[in-house]
């Protein structure tokens, strides 16, 4: 009978024929001297065969340290081998790994959402014990584990915000495995013989090409997905290019992480590109490059140009990243919706970006007048510029408007956890409004911070009395008692009629309209949408600078 197995199994596109198309340069030059032997079989599948790689035996590293201080240590020789086990089954080749073999794999020519697919068209999605995912709003990977099998809502799943990377649980009991995990790779633990990879494979493609999932709670993967595959990627990259040259305006430049200390400046930096600018833009950087700009390629964006930033903080070291890791927008290519953020591209849900879109559009307010604006500066000998720094504006916009700044004042509520927070950066008692403002709308994870912010600021007050008894009471020490009194009123008992307002400050795009990217859109209905649970109205608006 045979005993519990675990396996990995990868499949190679559809478009590789031949078994040595899956391997890399690497294990090509070591079949070809010698170093790696090749051994074929019809008893596997349709045919098959393994590839064994060894390596020369030599002293571990940690022996040699231990030399130093030890006598008499033993001269340890290790020798590390793996294999590749390759096979053809149903016209589709597989190929199985022994220890690491993996590394010789070619991972442009493998279906990077094998087991991912696989697993979710096996596993039960109450019965999980494992999901890796990638938060986009938040630029946040993790792992969320549990000793029990739990259902995926469990997990904390945020619909679509966490990209699920890879999920491990038990399989429906159809004697398909008995533990799944599912990622590029599918690996399966079942009581079988290696004989059995055939049947399995078989089975495991007719998974892999089914849509049931999209009936249970694993639905969620189809509204983004990253995209690993290198071939695509490289498509994406070359179309990019193409528009960048052509002055399209499907793309911007953003800041990847920010600081609380504001930017003096950005400036772009590689061969044959220099400038300073207040704020970033794509147009800056095609400036910089002048005639220069048909010559760049995705090597260029990806390597070779960049933009720093230098802070008003003088110790803080000035930051730089590539261009390519810069870019924020999305294209529509060979009929699919795809975006870019932070360097990483995902395919995107049509129906899923006209809902987010729609949900955006909504919530954009104009202005009845034109807004204050930020106020540009240079230094003295005007070799840097820069605007001015956000608690400068928000004071600036609180003697404008009547309203009262609480830009960095921390309200502490010893009565509830992590009572520590910032009630908002300005309130206007007279229209009961909270407003939040932020410099910039390009960079994903600053915006889904700042709304997520703003949101809980807002669940706080409306929630917990003595926190907005402690407002009252830091806006009666910046102002007055009679306007903590006239606050006091406005609030009430339950905040009814207040509204919670996000001002971005930033320039607009070629076409004149404001955006912000579409990881930060998600974000932004999601904490709309408790908000307006809690009775709050939700607006943002846009002040040019």
């Amino acid at each position: 009978m045979p005993n519990v197995r675990t396996f990995s199994l990868y499949l190679a596109k559809s478009s590789v024929l031949n078994f040595q198309d899956i391997l890399t340069d690497t294990a090509r030059e070591k079949i070809d001297s010698g170093s790696a032997t090749s051994i074929s079989t019809n008893e596997l599948g349709d045919k098959a065969t393994v590839y064994i790689f060894q390596t020369v035996a030599k002293t571990p590293n940690w022996i040699t340290d231990l030399s130093r201080i030890f006598e008499n240590v033993p001269n340890i020789k290790n020798k590390s081998s793996s294999a590749l086990l390759i096979f053809l089954q149903q016209e589709r080749i597989f190929i199985t790994p022994f220890a690491h073999g993996w590394q010789y794999i070619d991972d442009t020519k493998i279906e990077t959402d094998f087991g991912l697919k696989v697993a979710v068209n096996s596993l039960n999605d109450a019965k999980l014990k494992r999901i890796d995912c990638s938060h986009l709003g938040e630029a946040m990977k993790g792992v969320s584990q549990s000793a029990f099998q739990r259902d995926i809502q469990s997990f904390g799943i945020d619909e679509a915000l966490d990209l699920v990377m890879r999920i491990t649980g038990t399989a429906e009991k159809d004697g398909f495995a008995k533990n799944i995990t599912g990622s590029t790779a599918l690996k399966i633990s079942k009581e079988m013989a290696i004989e059995d990879l055939d049947v399995l494979a078989e089975e495991a493609l007719a998974r892999f090409k089914s849509s049931n999932y999209k009936n249970s709670s694993f639905h969620i993967i189809d509204k983004v997905t990253p995209i690993r595959d290198k071939v695509s990627i490289e498509a994406l990259d070359s179309e990019v290019l193409k528009i960048i040259k052509s002055s399209g305006d499907n793309f911007e430049l953003s800041m990847p992480g920010w600081s609380e200390d504001d930017v003096v400046y950005y400036g772009f930096f590689g061969p044959g590109v220099r400038g300073r600018h207040p704020d970033l833009l794509i147009s800056h950087y095609r400036a910089a490059l002048g005639q220069k700009l048909s010559e760049i390629s995705t090597d260029t964006i990806a390597n070779k140009h960049g933009i720093v930033a230098e802070f008003n903080n003088e110790l803080l070291a000035t930051k730089r990243w590539s261009i390519k890791k810069a870019l924020i927008g999305s294209i529509t290519f060979n009929g699919g919706l795809y975006a870019i953020s932070e360097g990483q591209w995902y395919r995107l849900d049509q129906q899923f970006k006209i809902d987010i879109d729609e949900a955006f559009d909504h919530l954009n307010e104009e202005w009845d007048s034109t807004p204050e604006k930020l106020v540009k500066r240079c230094t003295i000998d005007n070799k840097k510029s820069g605007y001015e720094p956000e608690l400068d504006y928000n004071r600036r916009c609180a003697k404008q408007y009547d309203q009262i700044c609480l830009d960095q004042e921390i309200l502490t509520v010893p009565s509830i956890p992590y009572g520590r927070f910032e009630a908002c950066d300005l309130i206007d008692i007279k229209e009961k409004r909270i407003i939040h403002v932020k410099k910039s709308s390009r960079q994903s994870s600053v915006l889904s911070h700042f709304f997520k912010q703003g949101s809980n600021s807002a669940k706080i007050l409306k929630t917990f009395p003595e926190a907005r008894d402690i407002l009252v009471s830091k806006i009666a020490q910046i102002s007055d008692e009679k306007t903590a009194t006239e606050c006091s009123n406005k609030l009430g008992s339950s905040m009814a009629g207040w509204k919670v307002e996000f001002h971005i400050i930033d320039a607009p795009r070629i076409d004149g309209s404001f955006k912000i990217p579409f990881f930060s859109r998600i974000t932004l209905r999601d904490e709309c949408r408790v908000l307006q649970g809690m009775g709050f109205q939700v607006a943002i608006r846009f002040i040019p600078c």
